[in-house]
Formats: C-alpha cells, sequence, structure tokens
C-alpha cells in the first residue's frame, strides 16, 4: 500500500503543472521495433513488416504501465522509400496515452548500404482516466487548479525525424521525437508539455559459420536531456537462422533475459524478461516483453502481351 501510493504520488508530481519527465514507451527488444523510434527505417528492407507487441512492465504493481504498439514498415519502389504506420496505447496509473503516427522515409543507395532519411507526423491523445487523488490532509484536492481532472483528455500533434544507415553487417541510427514540443492544457493551471526524445542506436551481425550461428551486439542510448541518460546494451545469439537467445543490460533498471522462434519462414515470436535492478527490485515482479513479427511480399506478376478475353462475350 505504501509504495502504491508513492508511486501515485510521484506520477501526480510529475504531471501536476507541467511534466518534462521522459515520456516516450519503452522496449527492451528495441532491436525488433526500431520502426517505433526511428521513421528512417521504412522502406530500408525488401518486405512489408508488421510488428505487434506487448510490455507489462513492474508486474505486481497496481496500475503499474503496460504497453501496446502494432506498426507496419511498408517498402514502395515507386517512392524510392517506405511508409511507416505506427500506433501506440500506453498505461501508466490514471493515465492513458494513445498516438497514431505515418510517415516516409526516403531511401539511398550509399557505398555499400542505404540512408534512410524519414519524417512522421503523430498525433497524442492524453486521458486521464478515474483517478482518484489522495492529498496528505485525506481530502480529494478538487480545489486545486494545478491537479487534472478524472476523465479529461487532450490531443496533440508531434513530429519525429530519423535517419537510419544500414549494410549488410550492421546498421547505426540516429532520431529524434517530439519535435514540436506541443503543450495540452487540460483547464486551470494543469497542463502537459512534451519534451524532445533523442535516440541513437547501431548493430553489428558477426557470422560464425562453422557454428552456424550469428552473434549480434546493438546498443540503444535514449535521452531527453533533463532526466538520466538511459543505456541498453544487448547481445544476441541465432542459430541456424531458426533460434536465438540473448542477454541485456539498462543502467540503473534492469538485467534483460531474451528467447526468440521463427514459427514460420515469414513469422517470428520473441520474448524478454527483465530482472529489475533498481530500487523497486524488492516489490517488483520483473517486466515481460513480446513481439510477433510478420514479413511477406506482395508480387503482381508481369502483364503477358497479347489481347485478353471475357469468357462471357467470346
Amino acid at each position: 500500500m505504501i509504495l502504491r501510493n508513492t508511486l501515485t504520488a510521484t506520477i501526480l508530481i510529475g504531471f501536476s503543472s507541467v511534466a518534462f519527465a521522459q515520456q516516450d514507451v519503452q522496449f527492451t527488444q528495441y532491436y525488433h521495433n526500431q520502426i517505433g523510434f526511428n521513421p528512417g527505417v521504412a522502406g530500408s528492407s525488401d518486405a512489408i513488416n508488421l510488428n505487434v507487441g506487448h510490455r507489462s512492465q513492474w508486474v505486481g504493481f497496481d496500475n503499474a504501465p503496460t504497453t501496446q504498439n502494432i506498426n507496419a514498415d511498408i517498402p514502395l519502389s515507386i517512392l524510392h522509400g517506405g511508409l511507416v504506420l505506427n500506433i501506440v496505447n500506453d498505461q501508466i496509473g490514471f493515465f492513458q496515452d494513445i498516438s497514431a503516427a505515418i510517415g516516409y522515409a526516403y531511401q539511398l543507395d550509399l557505398g555499400p548500404g542505404t540512408l534512410g532519411i524519414g519524417l512522421s507526423i503523430d498525433f497524442r491523445n492524453k486521458n486521464v482516466k478515474t483517478a482518484q487523488w489522495i492529498y496528505p490532509d485525506g481530502t480529494s484536492g478538487s480545489n486545486d487548479p494545478s491537479i487534472l481532472r478524472p476523465n479529461t483528455s487532450a490531443m496533440t500533434p508531434e513530429l519525429n525525424f530519423g535517419t537510419y544507415y544500414a549494410t549488410d553487417t550492421w546498421y547505426a541510427g540516429l532520431s529524434t521525437t517530439r519535435l514540436l514540443q506541443s503543450e495540452a492544457n487540460f483547464g486551470g493551471s494543469a497542463r502537459y508539455k512534451s519534451k524532445l526524445h533523442y535516440y541513437l542506436t547501431g548493430g553489428y551481425h558477426i557470422p560464425l559459420e562453422d557454428y552456424q550461428l550469428v552473434l549480434t551486439p546493438s546498443f540503444l542510448v535514449k535521452s531527453d536531456v533533463n532526466s538520466n541518460l538511459s543505456l541498453d546494451l544487448n547481445v544476441n545469439v541465432l542459430f541456424q537462422d531458426k533460434i536465438y537467445g540473448g542477454l541485456g543490460y539498462r543502467n540503473q533498471d534492469a538485467i534483460s533475459l531474451m528467447a526468440g522462434y521463427q514459427v514460420l519462414p515469414s513469422l517470428r515470436l520473441a520474448y524478454s524478461y527483465d530482472i529489475t535492478t533498481s530500487v523497486l527490485s524488492g516489490y517488483s515482479g520483473g517486466s515481460h516483453e513480446i513481439f510477433l513479427n510478420y514479413s511477406f511480399n506482395i508480387e503482381i506478376p508481369e502483364r503477358i502481351p497479347g489481347s485478353y478475353r471475357n469468357v462471357r462475350f467470346l
């Protein structure tokens, strides 16, 4: 009960008046979901990629954060790039954020790889569910204009920009989200202001042909300038292009165990479990995350020269 109230109080402090804490969602398996934070990835592969992800964070807490993400990377050769569609539902405590983004990336052949430059527009809706704020004096704070009223919401537009370079053996990306730094007003002095988020990521594929393995170390650096720098380090091993496992580390937060299986040539299932290493370790059951990735191509057969007849009018 004490921890739950402490968590609620922390959320309240972060959102009353103006909130500046890190705001974007977090995924341990970022390497499966780069399109979610970097629109420059769109069109960098030859296939249409559909991702569905779910994350349950800090299991054991009431109203702990949960996140769902559905996105699509759609290459379009006619546009020399690709389209990105990204939908996120993020819930923590009394707050629910729903965002929908659409964007485009231009893919340019450069040296041994391709360079993607992308931009997406993002519409974000922040909703305060049936909140039950309790002040230290036992009141609900209903007369405080800095407290968000229950069942209120506000929508803001945002822009996201990213660059992504990939070769057969390595990749690197640099992106930023919430470029407009929009501000949502919930009435009174209660408001919410977006902050710029920056992402730097990279990875290298090391084939170990004698063992039918591919070793891939990767990293992701995240920052909104105001909060502490977040660093994810991961190492994955892929066996026979079918089964993989890995270990990860996030500074001041968790150690991660990861596993995945190529169910079908076009369908991959991946799971990760975060072992909490922060001060919450004594109260949290860790964090669970699962991803499904479906990749496919749409092939349009070439038209055969000649005339065509409808069998009804021979």
